[in-house]
């Protein structure tokens, strides 16, 4: 050190040059160690910038891949234009990805739905920013191909690139639409036909006069019944009566006019409401069309099929000023149709409504007639034509009206089959017959009508023989009388109940063969009674004239047909002159006063009026 400071001594200006270069050289190496670690911190930042810029984009792509992968369609946009979309999006309006981009959001709205998306525009403009909870907006967008596509919108609000921007998330209901209007369809259209049904009926009826009453205007309903579909159902089976069926529809639709309303209101039965009437005989018009569009035969599966229609015909506001009153009163114009022998129209007169009010009070007056002892039994002796005796008495039905005085049966039995009223009246016919039968001699028998609509009762059988059962009466000694119409109505569960009550030994005939559509191979189902082709012979009322002499199966008389619910065709013969070769007179009916001594009546009358064997 001491050599190196006599060297500076003995050399100050080289020393100030070597000092200041040393100073310089020091000065440079702090300068420079102060520079390393900020360089290498930079580096390191810039480093973990990368870094992070890396991960963002990673994060980005994922978000995106997310966004892709749901199901709803995602937008967002600023002031209404569109900033980025998802590709769920893209496919629900079928435009690229990024097309989307850039375009205002009213062109990816239907117009339809413009008024709605202007009002949330205006609201968030206000600053009124939805939130959680808010319930979802339907409306339509518009699809690359103009088709408006349903949709449902939740909308929230989202800081992005520098400033807010809205979210919006897009289900597409389509689908859910699609099952919505096949259950509203379901709810408002026959499941055959696809013709509207009651409740659309009813409605539109509703509408229709609602309209009409503002412009002072005419409506018209026309119930229609088709004749002869019965037999279709019952000989063709339920699949061609089923295409039938539409096809009268497609008959009726093609008849009508656009602003007019076809529909099915039951099994056979359809109604039209005519509006915009301009001419007085537009319905009678439209019914005559109808009359002879369905009179058109019917080809369906190699059958040729020929049916009709009745039409009953009442117009708004005169014949009613409801819906109810409106098909009410047309129902009974067609009622009015079918007893003219079907295939035409009637319009509603008021005098039907009288009828029906008629009728109302009948309905009322039978009920109590079945609490206060009203009716009572007649009784018909039935003789064997062969061996001139008598077998028994059938049971006919009368009723004494207190006020109105004898009602014939013809008024009060299809009543009580309609009301339903039937299957007590027809249960109280059954216990009186059995019970007043169990005091005539033994082998004495007892005939009773069964009514059809008795055998929709599932327990029917079961019923009968527990009267039986409960009067005493052996099953041997009643016979049950059923139409034709029984056979080919539910035909397994009549088949099912006559072979139980036959099983039993209850005897069962047919009274009106060969006034409907079965035949005599169609009958071997069923556990008739097998006498057959022997002269029968009935004794009736001296007031109805005579005899009624009938082929049909059976081995007895069959009652006249003047009482109601008996069929059966007239013999070739004369009555009057068969019994009289016979030696034969009428002989009366028997009371229900009389019950006691039936069994004696109708063998006093046996013996009184057989004057002999041929």
């Amino acid at each position: 050190m001491l050599r190196a400071l006599e060297i500076f001594a003995e050399h100050p200006v080289q020393l100030s040059f070597a000092l200041a270069s040393l100073l310089a050289l020091l000065g440079l190496g702090l300068v420079v160690l102060r520079l390393l670690p900020r360089s290498a911190r930079a580096t390191a930042e810039a480093a973990e910038l990368r870094a992070s810029e890396v991960r963002l984009r990673a994060s980005e792509a994922r978000f995106r891949q997310l966004a892709d992968a749901t199901f709803e369609g995602l937008v967002i946009h600023r002031d209404g234009i569109v900033i980025d979309a998802n590709t769920a999006m893209a496919a629900i309006v079928g435009w690229p990805q990024e097309m989307l981009i850039g375009r205002n959001l009213f062109d990816l709205c239907a117009p339809s739905s413009h008024d709605q998306l202007r009002a949330q525009l205006a609201k968030l403009a206000r600053g009124e920013a939805p939130v959680a909870g808010d319930p979802p907006i339907e409306i339509n967008l518009r699809h690359a191909d103009g088709s408006a596509i349903p949709v449902e919108i939740h909308a929230r609000t989202m800081p992005f690139e520098n400033g807010d921007a809205r979210v919006v998330a897009v289900r597409d209901i389509r689908e859910r639409k699609a099952a919505e209007e096949r259950i509203l369809h379901m709810a408002h259209h026959d499941a055959l036909t696809s013709l509207p049904n009651r409740n659309l009926f009813r409605d539109r009826l509703g509408q229709a006069m609602a309209r009409a009453k503002r412009g002072g205007n005419t409506v018209a309903v026309l119930c229609l019944d088709l004749d002869r579909f019965k037999p279709v159902n019952d000989l063709l089976g339920p699949e061609i009566a089923d295409e039938l069926l539409r096809q009268v529809a497609l008959r009726l639709t093609e008849s009508i006019r656009a602003d007019d309303t076809v529909a099915r209101l039951g099994a056979d039965e359809f109604a039209l409401i005519q509006v915009g009437l301009s001419h007085p005989d537009g319905p009678a018009v439209m019914a005559d069309r109808l009359v002879k569009a369905i009179a058109e035969p019917f080809c369906i599966c190699g059958h040729h099929i020929v049916i009709g229609t009745s039409i009953g015909i009442a117009l708004y506001p005169s014949d009613g000023i409801s819906g109810d009153e409106l098909v009410r009163a047309a129902d009974n114009a067609l009622d009015r149709a079918k007893a003219s022998g079907g295939g035409t129209f009637r319009f509603f007169e008021s005098e039907m409504d009288l009828r029906l009010q008629e009728r109302r009070h009948l309905e009322r007056d039978l009920r109590q007639a079945l609490m206060t002892e009203q009716l009572e039994l007649h009784y018909q002796p039935l003789l064997d034509c062969d061996q001139l005796t008598v077998l028994g008495c059938e049971a006919l039905l009368r009723w004494r009206h207190p006020e109105r005085g004898p009602i014939s049966p013809a008024d009060f039995i299809p009543l009580a089959e309609e009301s339903g009223l039937i299957m007590q009246l027809g249960a109280w016919v059954l216990r009186t017959a059995c019970s007043e039968a169990a005091g005539w001699p033994d082998d004495k028998i007892v005939a009773v009508n069964l009514s059809p609509i008795q055998f929709r009762q599932p327990d029917l059988a079961e019923q009968i023989l527990a009267i039986l059962a409960e009067t005493g009466l052996a099953p041997n000694r009643l016979e049950l009388e059923i139409t034709e119409g029984v056979l080919i109505e539910d035909t397994e569960r009549t088949l099912a109940a006559l072979t139980i009550l036959k099983n039993a030994g209850i005897h069962i005939s047919l009274d009106d063969f060969g006034t409907g559509f079965s035949s005599l191979s169609y009958l071997q189902r069923f556990p008739l009674r097998q006498d057959q082709d022997r002269p029968l012979l009935h004794l009736g009322d001296g007031a109805e004239s005579g005899f009624h002499v009938d082929r049909a199966r059976g081995h007895r008389a069959r009652p006249l047909a003047a009482d109601h619910g008996h069929g059966g065709r007239r013999g070739d013969a004369d009555p009057a002159r068969l019994a009289a070769e016979r030696g034969l007179r009428p002989g009366p009916r028997l009371s229900a006063g009389q019950a006691h001594a039936t069994g004696r009546h109708c063998q006093a009358l046996g013996n009184a009026t057989a004057a002999g064997p041929d």
